[in-house]
């Protein structure tokens, strides 16, 4: 049987884990989000060489923070996000307008999209 202190710190340590992934992930969304929003500003002016490197920054930020999305986050989302980052370059290099920016608003909707369903909501824990 456990003790009544076992069951506490059990459960600080769960809150306190689950508190770490939360600040976690909304720090690297919104890093995200601003390298995103930087891309689309830079794809609207048709500055192209700017726009590649501005998502050539967020692709090694997001390679590099991708080993621990994926202890957290639904494997789903992270390969959503891998193939829209790969179609967005193929746009940037063909240098159309359009799908780039459709490709930029679909990825920053991805972020948004794991940011809310990471916080700590009722209807997120039902």
């Amino acid at each position: 049987m456990r003790t009544p202190i076992t069951i506490i710190i059990i459960i600080i340590i769960l809150l306190g884990g689950s508190l770490a992934s939360y600040r976690y992930v909304e720090t690297n969304t919104q890093i995200m989000g601003a390298l995103l929003e930087s891309v689309e500003a830079s794809i609207t002016v048709q500055k192209w060489e700017g726009a590649q490197a501005e998502l050539n920054i967020a692709e090694q930020n997001w390679n590099n923070d991708n080993k621990w999305w994926s202890i957290i986050l639904d494997h789903q989302e992270i390969d959503n996000i891998n193939i829209n980052m790969k179609r967005l370059e193929k746009y940037l290099g063909v240098q159309d307008v359009s799908q780039s920016l459709g490709e930029v608003t679909t990825l920053k909707l991805l972020f948004e999209h794991i940011f809310d369903t990471e916080l700590f909501t009722l209807k997120n824990i039902f």
